[in-house]
């Protein structure tokens, strides 16, 4: 029981020394490999931009069947003096990519948990990892900042819009204020008219009378 509570916190330990990088096999240019891996969250494309240009530091970039990355006499310093075999691949996960990596140091002889070098090896890779993590971060302030200057932008636009809109509205106010002058104007004219019109006909109607009245008059002479 002591023995497996032992193992066992060897083996936590062993995960939280490598962090996020975890043995296992994958299959690379049609054949299995043993390698070790480990989850980026960052879009393949950016990952696999960026591992190329991570490796091209350690010898010349290949690219492999299946769309492996390859580096066929890796000088990696850290990882060892002599020369490695070392083939990688891509895939997307859960909305991560992972990046598998096998390194041979012999023929049949691959970097996993439990080789001497596999300690150097996660270190190499988690290097490779805070790398990615930082142009991840630009990317993301980028595109906060350029979501921020197209919100600017929209913000600017609609400030320009509404000026506009308020000059014709106060272009139309004017309008309407002019209007509304001349047709209280025209409403005095039409008043006074009015009035001149009662007056016209009651002046009518009396001249009407008397010339009645002149009229019978002339006509009582006659008889």
């Amino acid at each position: 029981m002591k023995r497996f509570i032992l193992a066992s916190v060897l083996i936590f330990s062993s995960i939280s020394l490598f962090g996020q990088v975890f043995t296992g096999m994958d299959e690379i240019e049609k054949a299995k490999k043993e390698g070790f891996y480990t989850y980026i969250n960052s879009e393949e494309k950016y990952v696999i931009e960026s591992w190329k240009n991570y490796l091209k530091k350690f010898g010349k970039v290949e690219a492999g069947r299946g769309g492996a990355i390859n580096v066929y006499q890796a000088k990696i310093s850290d990882i060892s003096k002599d020369g490695l075999t070392l083939l990688s691949k891509t895939s997307e996960e859960k909305n991560k990519t992972k990046l598998f990596v096998s390194i041979a140091t012999g023929p049949d002889t691959y970097i996993q948990n439990g080789h001497e070098q596999y300690r150097d090896a996660s270190n190499w890779l988690e290097e490779f990892v805070k790398i990615i993590n930082l142009e991840e971060d630009v990317r993301t302030q980028e595109k906060a900042l350029n979501e921020l200057i197209a919100t600017k932008t929209k913000q600017q636009k609609s400030a320009e819009r509404m000026i506009r809109e308020l000059d014709s509205n106060k272009r139309q106010t004017e309008l309407l204020t002019k209007r509304l002058e001349e047709a209280k104007v025209e409403k005095e004219k039409i008043l006074a008219n009015q009035e001149q019109n009662k007056l016209d006909q009651k002046a009518n109607e009396e001249a009407i009378i008397q010339q009645m009245q002149k009229f019978e008059a002339a006509k009582k002479k006659i008889n």
